[in-house]
């Protein structure tokens, strides 16, 4: 483990060191293949164009693929929708009471696994608890036309009006997973009686999950800002997206009970903050399969298992915000480490919330204009496919 570690770390200094000269990105991957073991090929292989599928929404959050067979859609201000996904057509089937301001309001969704027995839907948003931000998980049911009957499953989530985290998925465990941000107070990332900062496990009723490390709903900790988050289709290993600061955006393999390091580790134990090394040591923190520096607000997260796509499969999807691109990270074989990388879409659609891979392997993406820190065109903001 050790001398992995050390490979991995002299690799990442010589990658952020290049970077610090200001080189290009093909510049800097060029001169870290010449060290053996680093490279990390950046590849430009795809093709594919982009249609519009909806547009006039107000900052959608999250995209998920419906046991309609729908795309469904949360909207920052509170609003729930179905797309159809060949017409485009736009049915509100519920509007939540959130508290937004900044990047707060409504955000994560899943479904119940059994939905047609329990047509529950699950969401994450932020509301006024008096003295600030907090969030909260909740569960409605569907109707068939609309989402009734709010039920609070967890709330005094610490937030405020970013760092929220609040992305939500069901485990192949049959248990709900929830990413959680730091809320801004960095410290609470550690505290294991904190909420904030964490990976939770809950069961679908949201209890505390059997089996959790510390016998709370905390699945792991030491996480910044997660916002995004998908389980692999056979191994069931979670990944995670994370913002950093302004250096190492992170996208995570995450493991039950894992330290990944926030606030003392940015990114991987290379020694690019004070002390990080010592702690990496002292603590077992837990290091991400890619990073990022300057950071690209990376958000959202799929895994590509299909051959419609030529040359993706067995891939992540990384949507960024500041980046305004996708990124698609293949992974090795046993999904332990990136092997090949390639940057989407850079500037052309401006800042990416969401992907989502429908059944059939075709790819949509949300965008972001008009979170408060994008320009928006007049049919901002979209939901988009990429078309193969």
């Amino acid at each position: 483990m050790a001398d992995k570690r050390t490979e991995v770390n002299r690799c990442r200094s010589f990658r952020a060191a290049a970077r610090g000269t200001g080189a290009s990105l093909g510049v800097v991957m060029s001169l870290v293949s010449t060290l053996p073991g680093c490279s990390v090929p950046e590849v430009s292989t795809s093709t594919f164009q982009v249609e519009t599928v909806v547009s006039g929404l107000d900052t959608p959050w999250d995209l998920a693929w419906g046991p309609d067979d729908a795309i469904w859609v949360t909207e920052r201000p509170g609003g729930v929708s179905r797309v159809d996904p060949v017409t485009g057509a736009l049915t509100r089937v519920g509007l939540i009471e959130v508290h937004e301001q900044s990047e707060s309001g409504l955000m994560g969704m899943a479904f119940h696994p059994d939905f047609d027995e329990q047509p529950y839907v699950y969401f994450a948003h932020s509301y006024d608890a008096g003295g600030g931000i907090e969030n909260r998980l909740i569960r409605m049911t569907y109707e068939g036309t609309e989402l009734v009957a709010p039920q609070v499953l967890i709330d005094r989530v610490p937030g405020r009006g970013n760092h929220n985290g609040s992305r939500l998925a069901v485990g192949p465990d049959r248990l709900l997973y929830m990413t959680t941000g730091d809320a801004g107070r960095t410290e609470l990332a550690q505290d294991l009686a904190s909420t904030a900062g964490k990976i939770l496990r809950v069961t679908l009723d949201g209890q505390p999950a059997p089996g959790n490390p510390f016998g709370s709903l905390v699945y792991s900790y030491g996480h910044r800002n997660p916002q995004g988050i998908v389980f692999h289709p056979r191994s069931g290993d979670l990944y995670i997206a994370e913002h950093g600061p302004n250096d190492n955006d992170e996208v995570s393999r995450v493991v039950r009970g894992g330290n990944f390091g926030w606030p003392d580790v940015h990114g991987f134990c290379d020694g690019d903050t004070s002390g990080e090394e010592a702690y990496c040591q002292s603590n077992d923190v837990e290091e991400p399969l890619e990073a990022w520096t300057p950071t690209e607000g990376v958000s959202g997260l799929a895994y590509y298992d299909h051959d419609r796509m030529q040359g993706w499969r067995g891939s992540l999807l990384v949507t960024s915000l500041t980046g305004t691109a996708m990124f698609r990270l293949t992974l090795s074989d046993d999904g332990r480490s990136v092997v090949e990388r390639e940057t989407l879409y850079r500037g052309e659609f401006g800042r990416l919330r969401d992907v989502l891979v429908a059944p059939d392997g075709v790819v949509y993406l949300a965008t972001s204009n008009r979170d408060g820190r994008g320009r928006p065109d007049d049919d901002d903001d979209r939901i988009l496919r990429i078309v193969p």
